[in-house]
């Protein structure tokens, strides 16, 4: 863009005045609201875009600013760096009307009752704030979050490198060293782990920290129990949800905690609605633990009587089974059968000639006959 001789002359006057590129370039092009209407102080253009230091106006002005050796900032001197929510608006932000369901900029245009507050405009990083240390229910401040889907490990090694992470187990990550058992063991943890609805579920959870909880928690919990029918595995997920779950209710109770010990929330409006939320919170975490712990005494007890079952029939047709399929009692069984099988062709091949069979049945030895 190039810059006319009277735009020029224009831009050195508004910099004795202010040495603000922004503040330049919107007295110079600006004048409009967003829709394009003639406003006094507005900040856009007759064409709706936004006049600062980023647009091409703005850029052209600093060449020209440089070209003469003139410095400015881009700092906007309307920024109040100490703005400070009022006592209705906090009200309203510990209000059942702020839910997870809205945006924090959505939240920030419904308490300041303006549709045109742009994301990281000052209020919006005020309540942004505000949500984080007061209303963690609502801005998650449970970890990172994840950017990219989880995914099963897809061997043996894989397998036994997570059981060793959240289990602290130690087991050789060579499959070839393995013991039967401990080979079995991680057999089935491969097997639990690509289940479809596990996968689902893990990728769920936005944050790694929620993921990592519920994996560590599944893999502690089964990588040592390769019986498992399809509804207990499906009773361990739900154990897991429900403590991923009690971290963000818990996390949510300490912040309300300590908000009442904040001496710059005293308005009574304010301590009624924080005990309300802590009421309803130590209710909800109850109710979660106490699920929990159902759950867990059912998955035990009806685990307990399958293998109280299964002892009492030790011996059956089906351990023979069991036995056969694990490598070390199968490689016992077929060394066996090997062995016998060359015990009959030994003995078939002594009895092949028939005249030394009729000699030793008639009682003639081989000394007699010479």
């Amino acid at each position: 863009m190039t810059l006319s001789n009277d735009i020029k002359e224009k831009i050195l006057e508004i910099y004795e005045e202010r040495q603000d590129l922004n503040w330049i370039t919107k007295e110079l092009f600006g004048g409009y609201e967003k829709d394009g209407e003639k406003q006094e102080g507005g900040e856009f253009s007759s064409d709706g875009r936004l006049m600062d230091g980023r647009s091409k106006e703005g850029r052209a002005i600093k060449k020209f600013l440089v070209s003469r050796g003139k410095k400015y900032n881009t700092t906007k001197t309307e920024a109040n760096n100490n703005f400070e929510l009022s006592d209705r608006q906090k009200e309203m932000l510990m209000s059942d009307q702020i839910s997870s369901s809205l945006k924090p900029i959505e939240i920030a245009r419904l308490v300041y009752e303006n549709e045109d507050l742009k994301p990281l405009s000052l209020e919006h990083r005020v309540v942004l704030k505000f949500l984080e240390e007061f209303r963690p229910d609502v801005v998650d401040e449970g970890g990172a979050f994840a950017n990219r889907r989880w995914s099963p490990p897809k061997s043996i090694q894989m397998t036994i490198r997570r059981a060793n992470r959240w289990c602290d187990i130690k087991i050789k990550e060579d499959p070839k060293l393995l013991s039967t058992k401990h080979k079995r063991f991680m057999e089935k943890l491969l097997e639990y782990l690509n289940i479809y609805k596990l996968s689902q579920t893990l990728n769920s959870f936005k944050t790694e920290s929620d993921r990592d909880l519920f994996e560590s928690e599944f893999i502690r919990a089964t990588w040592d129990k390769p019986d498992l029918t399809v509804d207990e595995i499906n009773l361990y997920m739900m154990i897991c949800s429900n403590y991923v779950r009690a971290t963000h209710i818990q996390k949510r109770l300490d912040a309300f905690n300590i908000m009442l010990e904040n001496e710059d929330l005293e308005s009574d409006g304010i301590t009624m609605r924080l005990t309300e939320h802590v009421k309803a919170t130590n209710d909800e975490l109850n109710a979660c633990e106490k699920r929990i712990e159902s759950l867990t005494h059912k998955l035990n007890g009806s685990r307990a009587e399958r293998l109280k079952n299964q002892n009492k029939n030790a011996g059956n047709i089906l351990d023979l089974v069991r036995n056969f399929q694990e490598q070390e009692n199968r490689n016992i069984l077929l060394n066996m059968a090997d062995m016998r099988i060359k015990l009959v062709e030994d003995e078939a091949q002594k009895l092949e000639s028939l005249d030394e069979f009729k000699a030793r049945v008639f009682g003639i030895s081989k000394e007699e006959l010479l």
